[in-house]
């Protein structure tokens, strides 16, 4: 869903390796890896490739032989070796589900974490996968992000898809108001790259909106502009929520800080405007 669209935006300009279509390599296998970084050179690798699915990833919670890990750590565990031994510079897309959720929204320089009792399982493998590349690696970027949507992709739902697509159906539940959020349009993310790379940046940056909101205000907002209607919604309480049995941990104060980026210029859209955005570029019909 993000590596797609930065290919749709900047493939042309910035992807300039010896590459001819596309290569399939499996980042598990430690030789695929090693072959493909062997035969092609460039100077950055962006590692798109992540196991993003929260509530699938909390039921192999432990389980370092079950695909999240294999792919969120010893995937990016197998791309650092290679960046380390060819001398390439490494940009990994991380989360805001790397913090706990007890005073977001955070900036780069606080602790991820630190009470892993309420950070879920894939929070809990991007972690490892960070510190890996920070006890690593000299020349990397850690862009952390927080819920992406986007317009014009089908394949994959996204918080905004998910609303609309649940509203539309008479299945929408009852929204958290209750949890910070910052979603980041994904069409930022290409932007803030290309800006990084630019700048010789090194090191975490968070992208993201720079407003919070809730679950329950981005639902009236993207329903009230896809739909025309300022509509019913119920809430509910997210700490009511996660005190069920069962439930997979998530941020409640959670989202994201973007002063740094900021400073270098670069304007993160609100999630009002992203919502506008993804209006005007799927012309209405997101889903």
């Amino acid at each position: 869903m993000v590596g797609s669209r930065f290919c749709e935006l900047y493939g042309d300009h910035l992807i300039k390796a010896d590459l001819r279509g596309k290569i399939y390599i499996d980042i598990t296998s430690s030789k695929q890896v090693g072959d493909f970084f062997k035969r092609h050179t460039f100077e950055w690798l962006i590692l798109f490739s992540a196991y993003t699915d929260v509530d699938a990833a909390e039921k192999q919670r432990g389980n370092k032989k079950d695909l999240c890990w294999q792919i969120n750590v010893d995937g990016v565990k197998n791309i650092v070796k290679a960046c380390k031994k060819y001398l390439r510079k490494l940009i990994l897309i991380s989360s805001d589900f790397v913090f706990d959720g007890t005073h977001g929204p955070y900036s780069e320089n606080e602790t991820t974490g630190p009470d892993l009792n309420k950070v879920s399982w894939y929070g809990i493998t991007k972690i490892k996968a960070e510190k890996i590349i920070k006890n690593s690696l000299k020349d990397f970027i850690i862009l952390r992000i927080s819920y992406p949507y986007r317009a014009k992709f089908l394949e994959k739902d996204d918080i905004a898809k998910r609303i609309l697509r649940l509203y539309k159906t008479g299945q929408l539940y009852p929204m958290f108001y209750d949890q910070k959020i910052t979603p980041t349009f994904i069409d930022d993310i290409p932007k803030a790259i290309k800006l990084l790379m630019a700048k010789n940046q090194i090191g975490i940056f968070h992208l993201a909106s720079p407003e919070v909101t809730s679950q329950y205000e981005f639902a009236r907002k993207i329903i009230l502009v896809f739909d025309g209607n300022s509509p019913e919604i119920s809430k509910s309480s997210v700490k009511e929520f996660f005190k069920k049995e069962g439930s997979t941990p998530r941020p409640i104060n959670g989202g994201l800080k973007v002063q740094k980026i900021s400073n270098l210029g670069f304007r993160p859209t609100s999630w009002q405007e992203g919502i506008n955005k993804i209006y005007n570029q799927s012309k209405g019909k997101l889903i």
